[in-house]
């Protein structure tokens, strides 16, 4: 509507100013045209002869100016509760009902942007005409995202004997479906290398007996062979630096095992209740061995442990009876509960003065022990930690122990001899109870109990 009164009013206003002599040059182009076809017909009855439209133009000028001011208001009241209702949807609240401030470009009901001061940015940016050019541009980089993400996208695949998931540079093994007893475990799937094999992936197996892993895999997943009870020997790759756990957890046959240099952790239960398990080398770089990692592995011959080791934790070697071991770590710092309970053929234990913690129990039962070497570090000896260790014949405790616990010694029946320091300032019920040395010294401000040692002390036995 706007527009027509505007076109109207300048086709009337410029034929008047034509015929009045004020402008003498030619219309330009399309305006000319419009122009001369109007003179063509009206030329000649146009102005009265005062130089005045007739009454009939001019009231056609009045009321296309009065249609023209009416559009324009019409148009600043729409604009400015267009602007109200932006503001409030920006600041959570109603738009003010009659607010006749207009912003410099609005939008429509339509959805196109209306008139209004020139945009700056309609010259400089291509992008300006674009609906929404944000939009359109963030959906052609989001269509060129998914384009890559959909090639790198991982294949699952399937042979005669593997599940496997094929990636851009690599291989994993998710599950073997074949019925081998002897496999050797293939360095390339499809022109990739296999470089590790998923939890469980041989679990269960009712047919392998042999093994043999690749110098491509570098890891190891939980449970990998677990329960797979006729399995003897795996090879194991010098590329391997992961094991998960109980990766041979009830593989009761397995004979030997080599764990390469580059594993740090032996994980829990990784071969538990192994109980042909002979022959055992453990890698150099070995830092921690998890809970129930050998428990009962009855016939291990283990002699030594890595001297890399750090931790022993919980039940790591319990019921190991065969493992005679004579070297113990420089770096030990963690012995867990009930770590060597059992281990009825080891002999010698010297602890180093890295130790700060030892669990309960951690070398109860140890009935082959007849050395024990605490040094300087250690500050307290738990409850029943060498209970029953009925071969041990003298025992000389660090200036750092402070506390030894209840049951620590007793049953040790062969310890005749016991020298406390004067810094231990507890001593718990049954500490050295039914073993037979008869004299001890003890600081007077130690607390004791009645049945801490196997005789009564008295004052005679304060330092």
């Amino acid at each position: 509507m706007v527009g027509g009164c505007t076109a109207a009013f300048a086709i009337l206003l410029c034929m008047y100013l034509n015929k009045a002599g004020i402008i003498g040059a030619e219309p330009e182009t399309v305006t000319t045209e419009v122009v001369s076809e109007t003179e063509t017909d009206t030329e000649e009855g146009l102005l009265v002869d005062n130089g005045e439209f007739p009454s009939e133009i001019q009231s056609m000028i009045k009321d296309s100016q009065d249609n023209y001011a009416e559009a324009m208001k019409v148009f600043e009241e729409e604009s400015a509760e267009d602007a109200s209702r932006e503001a409030a949807e920006t600041v959570g609240t109603k738009p003010t009902t009659g607010s006749t401030t207009a912003p410099s470009t609005n939008t429509s009901g339509n959805g196109h942007k209306t008139n209004g001061s020139v945009d700056s940015n309609r010259n400089d940016n291509h992008e300006f005409f674009l609906e929404n050019p944000s939009e359109e541009i963030s959906e052609e980089t989001s269509e060129a995202e998914e384009s890559s993400t959909a090639e790198a996208k991982p294949e699952e695949k399937k042979n005669s004997e593997f599940e496997y998931t094929l990636y851009a540079d690599h291989v994993t093994i998710k599950k073997y479906v074949g019925t081998a007893s002897t496999l050797d475990i293939p360095d390339t799937i499809d022109d990739q290398p296999v470089t590790e094999i998923r939890d469980s992936a041989f679990a269960s197996s009712k047919t392998l007996v042999r093994v043999y892993i690749p110098e491509s895999v570098t890891t190891l997943g939980k449970n990998v062979f677990k329960s797979s009870e006729l399995l003897v020997d795996v090879s194991l790759p010098d590329s391997l630096t992961e094991m998960g756990e109980g990766i041979f957890d009830g593989c009761s046959k397995l004979a030997r095992i080599t764990v390469p240099d580059g594993v740090t952790r032996i994980g829990k239960k990784a071969f538990n209740e192994c109980e042909n398990l002979r022959t055992v080398k453990l890698g150099s770089d070995i830092e921690i061995i998890e809970e129930q990692a050998f428990n009962n592995c009855v016939k291990m011959e283990l002699t030594k442990l890595p001297s890399s080791l750090k931790r022993v934790e919980k039940e790591a070697f319990v019921g190991c009876t065969a493992m005679a071991l004579t070297k113990w770590p420089s770096d030990l710092e963690v012995i867990g509960e009930s770590a060597f309970e059992g281990c009825t053929a080891i002999t010698d234990v010297n602890l180093p003065s890295t130790m700060r913690t030892m669990g309960e129990s951690a070398f109860m039962g140890c009935t082959g022990m007849q050395t024990l070497g605490i040094k300087s570090g250690l500050e307290a000896i738990p409850e029943t930690a060498f209970a029953g260790c009925a071969s041990i014949t003298e025992v000389t405790f660090p200036k750092s122990i402070i506390s030894i616990g209840d049951g620590a010694f007793t049953g040790c029946k062969a310890l005749a001899s016991v020298s406390i320091p004067k810094n231990t300032l507890s001593i718990g019920a049954s500490a050295f109870a039914d073993c037979t040395f008869t004299e001890v010294t003890i600081n007077s401000k130690c607390s004791y109990q009645t049945n801490s040692f196997p005789f009564a002390i008295t004052d005679k036995n304060y330092y």
